[in-house]
């Protein structure tokens, strides 16, 4: 599995999204220096699982090898305009006035688009300090939306500054050595049919690479056959051990469906645990360490 530079994870709401980031964050930080970003500072459920207090726009070390940063739209936005209007006192004059709102307004993926050029930035830098960069990123649906905009902002902008940003992040996206995308699905048809059409948006109509899909929730083995005809007398506990095991095969199944779709696919077991913290996390990324290849 050819691993990126950035790691962008995505997949349907419900799937573990951001216990897979984590995951994998803390995955790769046993080998190199890891940053996992958190793109909802509202939420950053990832950088709470790791218990990261993000209280600023400075990343928080949780480990000697990995940080934690969140990432604000509107954030990116104003340091878009320092860059371009380097005289402090205008351009917060300028985001301050009616008419910039007006602007932002008529450009309503500006600020998204800005995210994926501080994502190109980001992964330019790990490049130059050979670092990782995971992203928690939003649920499939708005993901797709997310990576699309460059495409938006060049229709809107056919020239100057913002166009070519908007082909320098195209770009990006399409670099498999510099972007990736992990699926994140669990042993269900809607998801793994979510997960398989998102994978398809991205390579026929983005040119995004899918470096791979982690299957989340998989029930390791427990009963053989024998075992479960020896509950015929308990209805109750049997539905449940069969269930158990009918989720497995749905995994199995998955697991083809993916290959032939040439996308490659990693396992997580289920932790039967009361809460998820960062003990399970880290228990997570070993086991997903011990699948990907050697960095």
């Amino acid at each position: 599995m050819a691993l990126a530079r950035l790691l962008f994870v995505t997949g349907k709401g419900g799937t573990g999204k951001s216990t897979v980031a984590a995951a994998v964050a803390h995955a790769l930080s046993l080998e190199r220096p890891t940053l996992l970003a958190d793109l909802d500072p509202r939420l950053s459920a990832a950088a709470m699982l790791l218990g990261a207090p993000l209280s600023g726009a400075a990343p928080v070390r949780v480990a000697a090898n990995l940080e934690v940063i969140a990432l604000n739209a509107r954030a990116e936005l104003e340091a878009f305009m320092r860059r371009i209007v380097p005289v402090a006192a205008i351009s917060r004059r300028m985001l301050k006035s009616r008419t910039f709102g007006y602007v932002t307004a008529a450009l309503p993926g500006l600020e998204a688009f800005l995210m994926l050029e501080r994502l190109r930035i980001m992964a330019g830098d790990a490049a130059l300090e050979d670092r990782r960069v995971v992203v928690d990123g939003p649920a499939s649906g708005t993901a797709l939306e997310l990576l699309s905009v460059a495409r938006g902002v060049k229709g809107i902008a056919p020239a100057g500054a913002l166009n070519r940003i908007a082909h320098s992040v195209e770009s990006f996206l399409r670099d498999p050595e510099r972007f990736g995308v992990i699926l994140t699905v669990t042993p269900e048809e809607l998801a793994i049919r979510e997960a398989l059409e998102l994978a398809a948006a991205l390579r026929e109509h983005l040119g995004i690479a899918t470096v791979a899909a982690v299957m989340n929730r998989v029930p390791t083995p427990l009963f053989s056959r024998a075992e479960l005809d020896a509950l015929k007398p308990l209805p109750a506990h049997r539905h449940l051990a069969e269930r158990r095991e009918h989720t497995r095969a749905a995994a199995r199944r998955a697991r083809r469906v993916f290959s032939h779709a040439g996308i490659r696919m990693l396992d997580l077991a289920m932790l039967y645990r009361p809460t998820m913290s960062r003990a399970e996390v880290e228990e997570l990324g070993v086991t997903l360490a011990a699948e990907m290849p050697t960095l």
